[in-house]
């Protein structure tokens, strides 16, 4: 081979990316933002507590 130092450095690249398959680990991504959850608030109570925070203020 004429560049030795290349070929290692394409099989480790080529190793490092197959090593990257899978799922990943659980909880490695964040829920996505327009993903209904059990502990999101409505609207309703969200301008609610908004409304009480302004009236906390200015006491």
């Amino acid at each position: 081979m004429k560049y030795p130092l290349i070929a290692v450095a394409v099989v480790l690249l080529a190793i490092t990316l197959t090593g990257c398959k899978g799922e990943g680990k659980p909880g490695q991504y964040p829920p996505s933002l327009y993903q209904e959850r059990d502990s999101a608030l409505s609207d309703a109570e969200l301008e609610k507590n908004k409304q009480e925070a302004a009236g906390n203020k200015g006491n």
